[in-house]
């Protein structure tokens, strides 16, 4: 059997620690703060891309910045040959932050950002009748950072009229 762990030493280490702290931190400041060059640190920051220990970035909003968003996880219990296309449903529906396939008393795991609890029940409605679901959980964060992902729909606060903001 192979090792097929990623070796990171004592500057990669630190290119993840700052970047965990700030993801905006420049590549220069990194740089400085390892003594080496931005070169070496690009290089460094795509190899780890490339070997998968960096797989993404994300937004963090302060949901409480955005009026009339309730921020749900919403877990389900669904039967094991349905989980991926549930998932895969899920997915595409608008202001889902997230959906996680779950081990122990759920299945899948969903958080969710709606306008009102009518959305929410209905959302709930809509999962109880997909194909090999038989249990739906809702409760409410109390987490005011949430993650955005590309599909949350995130609407202006102000009206534009004649070419101007209100």
């Amino acid at each position: 059997m192979t090792d097929s762990t990623v070796q990171i030493d004592e500057i990669d280490a630190k290119i993840l620690t700052t970047l965990l702290k700030d993801a905006r931190t420049s590549f220069a400041a990194i740089a400085r703060n390892c003594g080496v060059s931005t070169n070496s640190i690009l290089k460094r920051f795509y190899k780890l891309k490339q070997s998968g220990v960096i797989s993404g970035t994300a937004l963090r909003v302060n949901i409480n910045q955005f009026k009339n968003k309730i921020a749900v996880s919403i877990d389900i219990n669904v039967d094991a040959h349905e989980a991926s296309n549930l998932i895969a449903w899920l997915n595409k529906l608008p202001n889902i932050v997230g959906v996680f396939q779950l081990v122990g008393k759920y299945d899948v795991h969903a958080s969710v950002l709606n306008k009102s609890l009518y959305d929410i029940h209905k959302l709930r409605d809509q999962i109880k009748m997909q194909k090999g679901v038989r249990r739906v959980g809702i409760s409410a964060s109390i987490n005011e950072d949430v993650c955005f992902p590309e599909n949350l729909v995130i609407e202006p606060t102000v009206k534009k009229r004649n070419g101007r903001s209100n």
